[in-house]
């Protein structure tokens, strides 16, 4: 197997590294990720973009909620790789519904689960990577299951109406 050397500063190698640790991968394993992602989008597999924004508390919950269901994933697959643009959308959508605790994801082959509560009811969301613009959302209450359907971009909305 080949062997490429890659020159950085210190700080870089050890943030890297502690991350890619959280994660449960090694520097390789990443490193190898980026390389197939790369390939297989045809170029650099993020946006590349300047900015003086800093990172908000949201994004902050991202990161955590992404970096535990990787985590299981991993764990429950065995396999390192998964194309996170495919949950990119679902994040976006849940940026509407404003900062509620204790999401958690889980990830899947072909779909993610997200329970997450919302004015203090919990709810699951069903969100298909073959049918992107559209989540299944289901409650339970009095010992009955509740399902709706909505559009990604209106889940605020209908757990409004639940």
């Amino acid at each position: 197997m080949p062997t490429i050397q890659v020159r950085t500063d210190d700080q870089t190698k050890t943030a890297s590294a502690a991350l890619f640790d959280r994660l449960g991968i090694t520097m390789s394993e990443a490193i190898n990720m980026f390389l197939r992602q790369a390939i297989m989008r045809g170029g650099i597999p993020f946006t590349l973009t300047v900015t003086d924004r800093k990172e908000t508390g949201t994004e902050i919950l991202e990161n955590e909620i992404l970096v535990d269901a990787l985590k299981r994933y991993k764990f429950v697959n065995n396999k390192v790789d998964f194309d996170v643009a495919k949950i990119e959308p679902l994040f976006f959508a849940l940026k509407t519904i404003g900062p509620e605790k204790n999401i958690r994801m889980t990830l899947q082959e072909n779909a993610a689960k997200v329970r997450l509560s919302f004015k203090n009811r919990d709810y699951v969301l069903d969100y298909n990577f073959d049918e992107p613009d559209i989540v299944f959302i289901l409650s339970r209450e009095g010992g009955k299951l509740f399902l709706r359907d909505c559009n990604l971009a209106s889940i605020g909305e209908t757990l409004e109406l639940f």
